[in-house]
């Protein structure tokens, strides 16, 4: 499913419906062309029985896979969101030291800042430990030990700075993490799902309404199926997180 992150979202939705709402005609006509004949009364309370029961399974686990996901979206948010906010707290530290060397230090930053805004992933996936993020950010802690101090004050200052950027560093390794290409498993189980749902729906009579009727039902799993795989892959793909929190301090949070 890998090929869908580099599709727009709306051909996207339309691969995903148009294969699993062929799928679904396709196996549901040559289960009913080959078992058709053999269906008895009895099959058809056991199949409709079932068809119901697998529909509601589908269902509930469509839903504990959209809150899932949704869910890790919202942590992976609150990451960067963290993220920028210590950076802020960096920076306002670093006004402090009145010396080249703190505006060299909050200079380097900036140049994090923006290589996270331009999504630097490819290179950070790739080699994360020298990507050009991962190289700034260890500049910047060996530029922040250097630090001349003055007094006290900036002495615990530096301290805390050196922690922080520790911290953004741990925060970095998150999204780099969430960058990598994810499948959740419970997909394959959706779609084994719609497989035997498809089969059991044959004890039904097939007619244009009915075929119908299990197409839009199958548009409509087709669509949460793909937005579920979508939301497990945050930051690559037509739906992928912006930086908003990075982009408000470039914009409106530095002054060097």
């Amino acid at each position: 499913m890998e090929f869908l992150l580099k599709l727009p979202i709306w051909l996207g939705i339309i691969v995903v419906v148009i294969i699993i709402t062929t799928g679904g005609l396709f196996v549901v006509t040559l289960v009913k062309k080959r078992i058709g004949s053999k269906i008895k009364k009895q099959h058809e309370k056991v199949g409709r029985l079932l068809f119901r029961v697998t529909a509601g399974l589908i269902a509930l686990l469509i839903s504990l896979s959209y809150a899932n996901e949704r869910i890790e979206q919202n942590k992976l948010i609150d990451s960067m969101e963290l993220e920028a906010s210590i950076l802020v707290n960096v920076f306002l530290k670093l006004e402090t030291f009145n010396s080249k060397e703190a505006k060299f230090i909050k200079t380097k930053l900036i140049e994090y800042i923006e290589l996270t805004i331009d999504d630097d992933w490819s290179s950070v996936e790739a080699n994360p430990f020298f990507s050009k993020s991962s190289k700034t950010l260890i500049e910047v802690y060996h530029l922040t030990r250097n630090l001349s101090t003055t007094s006290n004050n900036q002495e615990i200052l530096k301290n805390d700075i050196i922690s922080e950027v520790s911290q953004i560093t741990k925060l970095m390794q998150v999204r780099i993490y969430s960058h990598r290409t994810v499948t959740p498993f419970l997909i394959y189980i959706l779609l084994i799902g719609l497989v035997f749902m498809w089969v059991f729906f044959t004890v039904y009579n097939l007619d244009v309404i009915t075929l119908t009727f299990l197409s839009l039902y199958n548009i409509f799993i087709a669509i949460l199926i793909y937005f579920i795989f979508m939301l497990s892959n945050p930051l690559i793909g037509p739906l992928k997180l912006e930086p908003h929190s990075f982009m408000i301090i470039k914009t409106k949070g530095i002054d060097i």
